[in-house]
């Protein structure tokens, strides 16, 4: 149960050319679109409007299931988003609230109310955990639907597939640490339907399949998201249902943590 806890964190823890085109940024200050033909900037501009929708307040109660290879479970959880500044979730497991959790920019805070204790990290824990560094923002991205890592940028590689699909690589110290990230749009490019990031000196991949949407107040959010994780010891599918959503309306975010509780060992 801990460890579910511990990934609800993260997650409870996109017309394509008949040619591969590669848009490449010469500098910092030339713009993207001026090298990359009219035809695929379509697909550019979407991933980049995409990136730009971001509400100020979101609101969800979240249906979970959890598999792994030890375990199949199901849980209710809400979460809380103020935009750029933090997250929060209440878990619970058969009506009952087991645990809280607050990320915000610079920290990973989670309380176990059934061990009545709690724990303090950075946000190197999601490095630790999925083997990937996930931000405040990268976690409102995957919630949200949005283009996990996306910087218009970056050099994006547009395919000739027929379901749209554009790439890009998260440069690392290290050629072999590189970081690379898949978006799939759907037909209408105002969208996504999957998002796949790929580690190969972690040997990790994760893959966002975006299953359905609603429109809240103009603004289209996930109703059902699948996220897939593979890595070198484990291999574990989160699916999600998004429901009773609420956008940009007032919201407050408390969390406390009992005096007498102590730090989880």
């Amino acid at each position: 149960m801990r460890q579910v806890i511990s990934l609800l964190c993260i997650v409870c823890l996109f017309s394509c050319s008949k040619d591969i085109v590669v848009a490449t940024v010469l500098s910092q200050n030339t713009p993207i679109e001026a090298l990359i033909s009219s035809r695929d900037k379509k697909i550019i501009d979407a991933l980049d409007s995409l990136s730009q929708i971001k509400p100020k307040t979101y609101y969800s109660k979240l249906s979970v299931n959890y598999i792994d290879s030890t375990q199949d479970i199901s849980f209710k959880t809400s979460l809380k988003i103020i935009s750029d500044s933090a997250i929060h979730a209440i878990v619970s497991y058969l009506n009952f609230p087991v645990a809280l959790a607050s990320v915000s920019r610079d920290s990973v805070i989670i309380v176990n109310k059934r061990e009545k204790c709690y724990s303090a990290q950075s946000l190197d824990y999601f490095k630790e955990l999925l083997g990937l560094n996930l931000s405040l923002t990268n976690l409102e991205q995957v919630f949200l639907g949005r283009p996990l890592y996306y910087d218009k940028n970056r050099s994006i590689t547009i395919s000739p597939d027929l379901d749209c699909k554009a790439s890009t690589t998260i440069k690392r110290s290290s050629e072999d640490k590189d970081l690379f990230i898949n978006y799939w749009l759907n037909a209408s490019h105002n969208k996504l339907s999957r998002v796949e990031i790929i580690s190969p000196s972690d040997n990790t991949t994760v893959l966002i399949n975006y299953l359905s949407w609603q429109d809240i107040n103009g603004i289209n959010v996930p109703y059902e998201m699948n996220l897939v994780i593979k890595a070198e010891q484990n291999q574990l599918s989160i699916r999600i249902l998004f429901e009773k959503v609420e956008i940009n309306s007032p919201l407050e975010l408390i969390f406390i943590i009992p005096e007498q509780y102590e730090i989880c060992h």
